[in-house]
């Protein structure tokens, strides 16, 4: 009987342990204090399907190679490559779409037209995310490129533009402007065109305690806060465009 009871113990314990999901600040997908629309999506899917979450703000790099490790549950905003790359779980639950767009300094006419424009360009990304294998390269060959990392990440890279230090401005449309309008930068800055295809936005599961099947228990809690109006709610919250 002492062992029933320890039994049952042990496994309410278990069920009682959050998952661990990380990423960087990239509002308002991601925001601090537990903000953002994809972190208030996978809290609200997973108390649905009795699912508790703690949420971790590290380095995006980072949060992929502890995933990797299975040392957390999963991240926040992952690419197919990163998928791929990193050896996370697939998934077919698309969160969100990616765009490589450019901004420049209010006074700067430049206007993106093709890839070749951005030769000998100076241009602001983020250390570990994936803008394609073209514009990677691009990135990677020009020694004027900054490639920001950190918690805000966006927020380095918004006072180099501001400051004259770089010509052009890479990321997400949603994102910089957001950014843009809580630092005090909007005003400063333009959009200045997109570059390809937009690329769906996932949650990347590790194989940490994989016989709990979390992906599958996430997409359950999504498909319930669908039915209730809850999901619609968040992104108009967010004021994102459903995809």
């Amino acid at each position: 009987m002492l062992l029933s009871l320890l039994c049952i113990s042990c496994y309410a314990e278990a069920e009682s342990k959050p998952v661990i999901v990380a990423s960087d600040i990239w509002c308002p997908y991601i925001c601090a204090d537990n903000s953002g629309y994809l972190v208030e999506l996978t809290h609200q899917a997973f108390k649905t399907v009795g699912v508790n979450v703690k949420f971790a703000t590290i380095p995006f790099p980072r949060a992929l190679r502890l995933a990797e490790n299975d040392q957390i549950h999963a991240v926040l905003a992952v690419t197919p490559e990163h998928i791929d790359r990193h050896k996370l779980q697939p998934s077919s639950l698309i969160l969100g779409e990616y765009a490589n767009d450019f901004y420049v300094h209010i006074e700067n006419d430049w206007q993106y037209s093709a890839l070749d424009g951005l030769n000998n360009k100076a241009i602001a990304s983020i250390l570990g995310y994936d803008y394609g294998d073209k514009i990677n390269r691009l990135l990677e060959q020009n020694p004027q490129n900054f490639r920001a990392s950190g918690e805000y990440p966006l927020k380095t890279n918004l006072n180099l533009l501001h400051r004259g230090r770089v010509e052009v401005l890479l990321g997400n449309r949603y994102v910089i402007e957001y950014s843009a309008k809580k630092l005090g930068y909007l005003e400063q800055i333009k959009f200045a065109g997109t570059e390809g295809i937009a690329t769906p936005l996932y949650v990347g599961f590790s194989y940490k305690d994989i016989k709990q099947d979390y992906p599958n228990k996430f997409a359950e809690g999504i498909k319930n806060i669908k039915r209730s109006g809850q999901y619609q709610a968040i992104l108009d919250k967010y004021h994102i465009e459903v995809w």
